[in-house]
């Protein structure tokens, strides 16, 4: 046995039998043996301590004071140890740090196994890379990425006395995947706030975890929002939204995405309000609930599922079901400015190599909607399949429908039929003096209809057309470099691509007044049209996601068209004038305008200007307010506008502005000023409203360490005045914090932003 005191002893202890090798010197010189297990160990256990004693029949190292053990990523610390060589098992007590694979234990005892990296820790302390503290009765690491807490709480927050905490009985962390317990608390403080009976939360989720929302509005009095992320597994999860409003009383809602191995994937929401107390509106004036105090029990379904079956077929399936029209103004302010409709249909797309097969089936859902049915739909359709080795191309379609045409009840069914489409094209693609592309096309369509708008027995409806296509594409290149305005260009190329397009359709053997308006193919009428148009583009080269590409610098396109056949109401037969210009100066920035000029009144008729701080935003598809919380929160300031004005709408300015004062404080403005705008009066007559201040929203968000905090003033034109505090559980400390979450107007209730 050998013992040294107040010296720093290392032992060598590895993976075989014991052998012996020459002695080792201290730091201050002096003679001290050190043993190897295994004279070929790469990876040495290192054992430090004030003494340190090796017994070789038990082949055990004891170390007391100040002992630190080291091995690969491993190192432990504590006041006494004892390391068993054979079984490579650590036993430590007093004071105990465990610390492997950036994660950390602390606790009065542990038993670990250094080589199969499990082990027990007595009352730990834990910190769980990425960023998941906790504590408990004891601590279990059952395998390299599995840790059990028995009787404990995890928590995002790191601090002695964390601000908030999940405590279960039992509780399973899995590293890089998932934390799982059930019967939990949440805790905020000391404070119990709510149980779950099961809990699982994805470490891959960077989502807030738990948000709350209380706030006052005119429509709602006081109120308070609630979601609660679940998630059971990766193919399940979503939120849970428990509501109260003042005036409504309690709502409830569910958002669920799911999916599975080999059926697909989707989303279901569903929201149910249950307004039993002081209601302000009629939701239902037909069913005779329109008198205060009414019950009204409402809701909204939607799902949808996607299926990709094979590499060439895809299913989708959308179902949208709601209480009543009014349900989606109410509650869903984003569907409702957007104009969202609401679709029920199941529809499969197969596309193979020279043609496309689809299913389609439409039905009605809502009796409150006007939908077209299809009950079913079958189409089969090809795509320029070339003939033998010639220059012609063949397109073709083919479809079989059952249709119907529902208004709005009690109107219900407008029209009906049966109808079989074909439509065949003939093309020939041919390139003059070697820059001009030249596809001049003639085809026939063929429809039958089962009966007309008289419910007459069937008949047949023809129509010829043809046209030609006429392209080209000139460009230039400049050897042009500047940093002008720290505007990246690398080069400059200049592309013109003119086109016209003659179209020529005869008078079909059947009037479209005659036939059931369903979709585009019943609306088919006499046509002579020649249509130019005049694409500009300036190019050049940038660097972009880490690799140079070539980016459209400025873009201007012109197009109108000639009708030969139609006078407009001065006379002419020119057509309006489609302008559109883009430019994207910076990798950062996009700008975008439309026009259309109408010649024979000589003043446009709608106009727009939008700029924001990302590049690709879809002006047409997206919110402008929500683009910029995304896109821009991670610097230190953006900015977004955008002016829309049309001759028969009215105009509108829109504007948002954000800017981080510091790293912990930021705060957002955004507002909507109708210029002019045409609408209804109260007693429902024809109304201009002018310089009316339509939406305005300031928010002040601040990082409260383990969570977000928004304080949030909102005025609106039609739901008044809205305050809101609003406070978010960060998911994980190390996770850049996410302000871009836009609960407003907070129309949203319990259909909040899924995700």
């Amino acid at each position: 046995m050998l013992n040294n005191r107040n010296l720093a002893v290392v032992f060598v202890v590895a993976f075989a039998a014991l052998l012996a090798c020459p002695s080792a010197s201290a730091e201050d010189g002096s003679k001290v043996p050190s043993l190897d297990f295994n004279k070929d160990s790469k990876e040495p256990v290192i054992i430090n301590g004030d003494t340190v004693e090796y017994n070789e029949a038990g082949k055990t190292a004891s170390a007391n004071g100040n002992v630190s053990i080291i091995y690969q990523d491993l190192k432990v610390t504590c006041r006494k140890a004892i390391f068993h060589s054979d079984t490579k098992e650590v036993i430590a007590e007093g004071d105990v740090i465990l610390t492997q694979d950036k994660n950390y234990f602390k606790g009065e005892k542990v038993v670990y196994n250094i080589e199969t990296k499990t082990g027990t820790v007595i009352k730990p302390n834990v910190f769980i890379d990425p960023t998941f503290y906790g504590g408990g009765e004891k601590a279990e690491k059952l395998d390299k990425d599995h840790y059990y807490i028995k009787r404990g709480f995890v928590t995002t927050c790191e601090r002695e006395h964390p601000h908030y905490r999940v405590q279960s009985k039992q509780l399973n962390i899995y590293l890089d995947d998932r934390v799982t317990a059930s019967n939990i608390l949440l805790f905020v403080g000391n404070v119990p706030i709510f149980y779950f009976p099961y809990y699982s939360h994805s470490l891959k989720d960077k989502h807030p975890g738990v948000t709350v929302i209380p706030g006052k509005n005119d429509d709602w009095g006081y109120f308070v929002l609630t979601s609660w992320r679940y998630y059971i597994n990766d193919n399940l999860r979503g939120r849970i939204h428990i509501d109260y409003r003042e005036k409504r009383d309690f709502a409830y809602g569910i958002t669920t995405n799911y999916g599975t191995e080999d059926y697909g994937s989707g989303i279901f929401r569903f929201n149910y309000f249950d307004e039993k107390k002081e209601r302000i509106w009629s939701s239902r004036p037909e069913e005779g609930l329109d008198s205060p105090g009414s019950e009204v029990r409402r809701y909204r379904a939607q799902m949808r599922h996607k299926w990709q079956m094979d590499p060439i077929t895809q299913g989708v399936f959308e179902f949208n079901k709601m209480s009543d029209t009014n349900v989606i103004k109410d509650y869903y302010i984003k569907d409702y400015q957007r104009d969202m409709v609401n679709s029920n249909y199941a529809s499969v797309i197969r596309a193979d190599k020279y043609y496309t097969t689809s299913l389609l089936a439409q039905k009605r859902m809502n009796r409150f909607d006007s939908v077209v049915e299809y009950l079913p739909q079958v189409k089969i359709e090809t795509t320029s399949i070339k003939i033998g080795k010639s220059s012609f191309y063949y397109d073709g379609l083919a479809s079989v429908s059952n249709l119907n045409k529902l208004e709005p009840s009690p109107v219900n069914s407008v029209a009906s039929t049966n109808r079989l489409d074909t439509n065949n094209k003939l093309s020939y693609q041919s390139t003059l003096f070697g820059w001009l592309s030249v596809t001049p096309f003639a085809g026939t369509r063929q429809t039958f209809y089962s009966r007309d708008l008289e419910g007459d027995n069937n008949f047949v409806r023809g129509v010829f057309f043809t046209g030609t296509d006429v392209s080209t594409r000139f460009y230039k290149a400049y050897d042009y470099n500047s940093r002008m305005w720290n505007m990246e260009i690398n080069g400059i190329r200049h592309v013109i691509a003119p086109s016209v397009k003659y179209s020529y359709t005869h008078e079909p053997t059947v009037n479209r007044s005659k036939i059931g308006q369903f979709d585009e193919v019943d609306n088919i009428g006499f046509e002579n049209v020649i249509t130019p148009s005049l694409e500009n583009k300036l190019q050049t080269k940038r660097i972009v996601g880490g690799k140079m590409t070539t980016v459209d610098l400025a873009r201007f396109m012109i197009s109108t068209n000639y009708n030969f056949a139609t006078e407009t109401d001065k006379g002419g037969k020119l057509g309006n004038y489609n302008l559109s210009f883009e430019s994207k100066p910076y990798n950062w920035m996009r700008i975008l305008s439309n026009a259309v000029y109408n010649p024979h009144r000589a003043r446009f008729e709608s106009f727009s200007f939008n700029f924001a701080g990302n590049p690709e935003l879809d002006f047409d598809n997206q919110d402008l307010r929500q683009e910029v919380y995304t896109d821009l929160t991670r610097k230190r300031w953006g900015y977004g506008g955008g002016y829309r004005w049309d001759n028969d709408l009215g105009s509108l300015i829109e504007s948002q502005f954000m800017f981080n004062v510091t790293p912990k404080w930021k705060i957002t403005a955004y507002n909507r000023l109708d210029l002019k705008r045409f609408g209804t009066a109260v007693d429902g007559t024809p109304k201009k409203f002018i310089n009316s201040m339509a939406e305005q929203e300031y928010r002040v968000s601040r990082d409260l360490h383990c969570w977000i905090g928004d304080f949030v003033y909102n005025i609106s034109r039609d739901h008044g005045h809205t305050f809101m505090v609003i406070f978010r559980i960060k998911a994980f400390p190390d996770v850049p914090i996410e302000f871009e979450q836009n609960y407003n107007p907070p129309m949203f209730g319990s259909a909040m932003p899924p995700g």
